[in-house]
């Protein structure tokens, strides 16, 4: 019988730390987090913050049931004739995890998604802007040398 309540138990506590992991993480919570690392962060909308990183300002949000993360900036300055559709067709190639698009305003934008299904930390969305911030030094990069050829 001891044995029966044990297992009960681990199984309820089980389920306990898996509902808890898979609720939604704020847009709160992700601000808060990004301002302990040092950034500046601005509410934008009720479910989207704006940080700045130097020049650039990166938005994200938090939408759908699962609180899916989206992660996006768009690069002022840069022109169609900058960026061709080449160009963005081979970054998005070698680049799975990102996208890079001209929007309907003609502005370049880096957009990554973080798909939260299932529940995602405050490490992950660390971890996840890291990636992000990396993102776009390597199509800074990438778009530097294939002007210079």
């Amino acid at each position: 019988m001891r044995t029966l309540v044990s297992i009960a138990a681990a199984l309820v506590l089980a389920s306990v730390s898996m509902n808890a992991a898979a609720s939604p993480i704020s847009v709160n919570a992700i601000a808060e987090t990004l301002e302990m690392q040092g950034y500046s962060v601005e509410p934008v909308q009720q479910n989207v913050i704006s940080v700045s990183v130097g020049e650039l300002s990166i938005l994200i949000g938090v939408a759908g049931p699962d609180g899916d993360i989206s992660y996006l900036t768009y690069l002022s300055g840069f022109s169609v004739n900058q960026v061709s559709h080449e160009f963005l067709s081979r970054f998005n190639r070698d680049i799975k995890f990102g996208r890079a698009y001209i929007d309907r305003d003609g502005d370049v934008t880096i957009q990554m998604d973080r798909n939260a299904s299932g529940g995602i930390s405050l490490k992950n969305i660390e971890s996840d802007f890291d990636v992000f911030l990396s993102l776009v030094s390597k199509f800074l990069s990438d778009l530097e040398s294939a002007t210079q050829v």
